[in-house]
C-alpha cells in the first residue's frame, strides 16, 4: 500500500475489556476510566451503556479510596490496597469473560452484560445492578481472598474498621452519584415508574449491603480454614445476586 494512503489512518482501539488483571490501585483507577471511555465511544447506548454507568460510579468510589490510602484515612492501608485490587479484578474478569467466553460469566454479572444496551433501562438502574453484583457476589470472595493473601483472618487487626471506612466513603458519595444518574433521564419517566425504580434501589441500602458481605466473607474464611468445599456457598451468592440484578433491571422507560 502506498505510504501516502496511510496518512491520517487511525489505528483500531484495543478493547480494555480483554486486558489482563490490574496490579495496583492506581492501575485499577486507570482501567476503570478506560472502560468507561471505551464503552461510551463504542457501545450502542454510549454514556447510557450499562457498563459505562457502573464504571463511572466505580471509578468515583475507587478514587476516594485511593485518596484515603494516601492520606492515612485507613487503619490498615495494606489490607485495603490488597482488597481494592483483588475486588476490582473480579469485575475485570467478568468483563473479560463477557468478551472471550460468555458462558463463563457469573450470573451476577451476566444480567448487566446481557442487558447493557436495553433502551428501556435507566443509567441509575444499570449502576445499581453493577453495585449489586460487585457487593453481593464479588465482595465476600474478595475479602476472603485478601485475607488469604495476607495470611490473616478477617477478625484480626484493623481490617473490619478499615472496611467500614469504605462504607462511609460510599455513603458520602451516593447522593451525588444518584443525582448524576437521575439528571439525564428523570424527566422521561412517569412518577409511578420512577417510584418503582427507587423502591427497588431503596437508597442503595438493600443492594450495597456491605455488612452482609463481610459476614459472608467470614463464612468463606471459616470454610477455607476447615478445608471444606466453598463452591456451593459461592454459587448461592451468585444466584442471589443474579436474581436481585434481574429485579433491578425491570424496564421503566
Amino acid at each position: 500500500m502506498p505510504a501516502q494512503q496511510l496518512v491520517g489512518a487511525v489505528a483500531p482501539v484495543k478493547s480494555p475489556y480483554v486486558a489482563p488483571p490490574a496490579t495496583s490501585v492506581p492501575e485499577v483507577i486507570d482501567r476503570l476510566e478506560e472502560i468507561e471511555a471505551y464503552a461510551e465511544a463504542n457501545e450502542v447506548r454510549g454514556q447510557h451503556d450499562g457498563v459505562a454507568c457502573f464504571a463511572f460510579l466505580y471509578h468515583t468510589i475507587t478514587l476516594r479510596v485511593w485518596e484515603g490510602i494516601a492520606s492515612g484515612r485507613f487503619s490498615d492501608p495494606q489490607f485495603i490496597a490488597s482488597l481494592d485490587v483483588i475486588f476490582a479484578n473480579r469485575f475485570l474478569a467478568a468483563l473479560r469473560a463477557g468478551a472471550l467466553a460468555p458462558g463463563a460469566v457469573p450470573h451476577a454479572w451476566a444480567v448487566l452484560l446481557d442487558r447493557r444496551s436495553d433502551p428501556h433501562i435507566t443509567q441509575l438502574q444499570f449502576a445499581a445492578c453493577g453495585v449489586n453484583a460487585h457487593v453481593n457476589f464479588d465482595l465476600p470472595i474478595a475479602v476472603a481472598d485478601a485475607c488469604t493473601a495476607l495470611a490473616s483472618a478477617p477478625d484480626t487487626g484493623a481490617k473490619h474498621e478499615s472496611y467500614q471506612e469504605i462504607n462511609r466513603i460510599f455513603a458520602e458519595e451516593m447522593e451525588a452519584l444518584r443525582q448524576h444518574f437521575e439528571a439525564t433521564w428523570q424527566r422521561l419517566v412517569d412518577r409511578g415508574a420512577l417510584a418503582r425504580v427507587l423502591d427497588k434501589i431503596n437508597d442503595w441500602t438493600v443492594i450495597a449491603d456491605r455488612d452482609a458481605a463481610w459476614e459472608s466473607a467470614e463464612h468463606l474464611w471459616a470454610l477455607r480454614q476447615r478445608h471444606q468445599n466453598e463452591d456451593p456457598f459461592v454459587h448461592h451468592l451468585d444466584d442471589v445476586a443474579g436474581a436481585l440484578g434481574r429485579a433491578v433491571l425491570t424496564p421503566v422507560l
